[in-house]
């Protein structure tokens, strides 16, 4: 256990997540107030604001290794000189206790296309780029990917009008759970007896939001069916929830309908066949790996050949544009597998190809700690640079980027498109840029305000049983939704 003191200011946030990337694992104690003492571990923040300056004040021991930093800045917005003035001071400890330069500097966050549009508005783009590298030591080839993320999806936001919202539909259930994952998806099997139930609710919740969006006056504009693995649901089941969105919803603005069907073994001719009658316009195939082993030992009951087929038989059916996911770290995948995973993704000539980090979540099956050790970090840092080498080498680009907590290396993820091909959804739920209504277990409503910069969220609740037996007080928190943007409604 480790013990954070902080004194003086309130950057535990920050420094919690700094510690993070340097050592997932760490356990942390967080005190106020209160000088280290003793002979354990400890990093300690102190900082002290007079009038037009800060002095801060930064220690950390880590058995014999202790170091200490301190200095008074002054600058107009003294928290945020504070704050990434004490970062920048046990990012430079940390990193010469492990011997470890993050790719991604003291950059934490979840989206970081949001920084580079922000320090856009009173910068230029070369003034943006200075900051990114010197004051947040972001390596030049993850600054060059945040400028053309930023670049590309651009276009896609400024495309969007305050009238416009998206809509996900959370399909939270899976043929088996993969021992990597941190989503709420269940198995098929756990959860059987649920699931007719489940999506009667689903339903009426849908019919729910559709009388919101009318009396608002929005317009759909994307949506996507997501999960879990939506497709795991038999055909009787999908007719149902596509009949609902259909005959509640306008799609005289649609412009995309996702819908993913992550596991090949749930993708029957049949299933393509009536999704191909629905107005879906992209479907998701994804691999993750294209190694055998990797999959049997992630818990795939599917092999990288019966990938493959689901993709031919996609394009039979008239699929045009295809996602697949592809996760660089998991265990037992070398990097040359890996590359290989990328070209054949490539070969097949998926639309979408997202290249995931591997994140390891405590809620996941796969939880280790040599996965966060420097060889790894630095074989997953090396898939990932070549993948995107590789992609741009075939004409992709990046078109939205986000990362997870515990992801190995603070890595990101990206998904890179042919031109064209980008999926609105992707944009505009990682950039908030558009109202977008959740459905289902799990799922959450982002109400934005652009004007006035302010996200409003409502959350659904997270598992099964719970949206279930809790579904009329869920409901309830969503009616709300009507008065909120209302309220933002000029008259």
């Amino acid at each position: 256990m480790m013990q954070l003191f902080i004194n003086g200011n309130n950057y535990h946030y920050s420094f919690e997540q700094l510690l993070r990337v340097f050592m997932p694992d760490i356990q942390l104690e967080k005190k106020y107030n209160t000088p280290p003492a003793g002979d354990g571990d400890f990093v300690l923040c102190q900082s002290i604001e007079k009038e037009a300056d800060i002095t801060i004040d930064v220690r950390v021991r880590f058995g014999t290794f202790e170091r200490e930093s301190s200095g008074t800045f002054t600058g107009e917005d003294l928290y945020k000189t504070g704050e990434l003035r004490s970062c920048q001071a046990l990012y430079h400890m940390l990193v010469e206790y492990s011997d470890y330069t993050p790719a991604w500097g003291i950059q934490t966050g979840v989206r970081p296309s949001k920084i580079y549009f922000k320090l856009l508005r009173n910068n230029t783009p070369e003034q943006t780029v200075k900051y990114l590298q010197d004051e947040l030591y972001i390596s030049p080839s993850k600054v060059e990917l945040m400028k053309s993320v930023c670049e590309n999806e651009k276009v896609i936001m400024d495309s969007s009008t305050p009238e416009q919202f998206s809509l996900f539909v959370s399909v939270p259930f899976c043929p088996s759970r993969c021992s990597y994952c941190s989503f709420i998806s269940h198995s098929y099997e756990s959860l059987k007896k649920l699931i007719p139930r489940y999506v009667d609710l689903l339903c009426e919740e849908l019919v729910h939001i559709a009388a919101i969006t009318k009396s608002c006056g929005l317009q759909l504009r994307t949506v996507y069916i997501g999960g879990g693995t939506p497709t795991v649901l038999d055909i009787a089941q999908l007719e149902k929830i596509f009949d609902t969105i259909q005959l509640n919803f306008d799609f005289s603005f649609l412009t995309e309908f996702t819908i993913e069907a992550g596991r090949p073994d749930t993708l029957s001719a049949q299933k393509l066949s009536f999704l191909k009658s629905q107005p879906v316009t992209r479907i998701a195939i994804n691999a993750q790996s294209f190694n055998d082993d990797v999959l049997r030992a992630i818990g795939r009951n599917h092999s990288s050949q019966d990938v493959k087929d689901a993709y031919l038989r996609a394009r039979k059916n008239g699929f045009d544009t295809i996602n697949t996911d592809l996760i660089a770290g998991l265990e037992g995948e070398s990097e040359e597998s890996f590359l290989h995973s990328v070209r054949s993704a490539i070969a097949l000539k998926a639309e979408n190809i997202t290249v995931h980090t591997l994140a390891l979540k405590r809620s996941s099956f796969l939880i280790t700690r040599d996965a966060m050790k420097g060889k790894i970090i630095s074989v997953t840092a090396s898939m990932i640079e070549k993948a995107n080498f590789l992609l741009k080498q075939n004409g992709y680009v990046p078109y939205y980027m986000y990362r997870q907590s515990k992801s190995v290396g603070n890595l990101e993820n990206t998904g890179w498109a042919l031109p064209g091909k980008a999926c609105e959804y992707n944009i505009f739920m990682m950039e908030e840029v558009q109202h977008v209504f959740g459905a289902g277990a799990g799922a959450v409503t982002r109400l934005v305000n652009n004007e006035q910069s302010d996200i409003q969220r409502i959350f659904n609740y997270k598992y099964p049983y719970e949206y279930i037996d809790d579904f009329e007080q869920m409901i309830a928190r969503k009616t709300k939704a009507a008065s909120i943007i209302k309220k933002w409604q000029k008259p």
